[in-house]
């Protein structure tokens, strides 16, 4: 009996990993077309609004897209199922920047990224047990215990955003700020980890009216070695590094993917 149960949730496993590659087949690796944000939108971190699904999967990033507008905001939601980008976005933050001078250059654009940390204060994720949960396909139980395990140590930490290039905002604002910005990320029952962005038209200095066709960029940030999983670094009092230990075969399969940014270009026109 264990062993045929461990074989159906092997392949309930293999299906649903199978079913999610399959649906980022389907997508372009750029969206095509402006999208009109849901009437019901929230920034929860949760992707329940995007009944038909996101616009795009992008290789370069591992992780699916959609960005749209309605007559208030700008909004960005990035959802990714590999545990080494969820370990990279969580450490090193995603950054979308608006041009609305139409160039793909960072210099002058509009940036905010999210999540940002306190040092020494970042959740702890254990993506060991992400796999036993995604193993226990029939154990909703132990996958809603680790989903709101997560959930909770996201919402008790992720207190901050950064913003660049925008007028008498700080370059680092509280979650709860009053300046138009909202972020929220989160898992599902699926423990598909989402993170979704908001930002006020007037934040950006424009109007609905005046919303036009801009160019934008979708950056997961590098991290650092410190926060890869199988590594553990040792730093002196004066916080040089002194050495390391670890398992140096997970090490590689997450720093991999995790040491540099990887980027996208796209071209955004507004839905009135």
């Amino acid at each position: 009996m264990a062993i045929s149960s461990l074989k159906c949730r092997s392949l309930a496993l293999l299906i649903f990993t199978v079913s999610l590659s399959a649906s980022a087949q389907r997508l372009p690796s750029l969206q095509k077309a402006g999208v009109k944000a849901p009437l019901n939108i929230k920034i929860d971190g949760k992707s329940t609004e995007w009944r038909h699904g996101l616009q795009a999967y992008n290789r370069a990033i591992q992780a699916q897209y959609t960005v749209a507008n309605d007559d208030k905001r700008l909004y960005l939601i990035v959802r990714a199922d590999k545990r080494e980008i969820i370990n990279k976005i969580i450490n090193g933050g995603i950054s979308f920047s608006i041009n609305k001078n139409n160039k793909k250059s960072t210099d002058d654009a509009v940036m905010v990224t999210y999540p940002i940390f306190a040092r020494g204060n970042r959740p702890t994720i254990g993506f060991n047990h992400l796999s036993e949960a995604l193993d226990n396909e029939k154990d909703q139980k132990k996958r809603d215990s680790v989903m709101l395990g997560y959930n909770n140590s996201l919402e008790d930490k992720a207190k901050y955003i950064r913003v660049n290039n925008v007028p008498d905002v700080d370059t680092l604002i509280s979650v709860y700020n009053l300046d138009g910005i909202r972020a929220k990320s989160g898992f599902d029952d699926k423990l598909v980890y989402t993170v979704e962005l908001g930002i006020d038209l007037k934040t950006l200095n424009i109007t609905s009216a005046k919303l036009v066709e801009f160019t934008y960029n979708i950056k997961l940030n590098g991290i650092a070695l410190d926060y890869v999983p199988g590594i553990e670094i040792f730093r002196d009092a004066a916080g040089n590094y002194a050495g390391m230990s670890g398992d140096p075969k997970i090490a590689r399969e997450y720093y991999d993917v995790s040491r540099s940014d990887t980027d996208l270009w796209g071209e955004y026109k507004p839905v009135r």
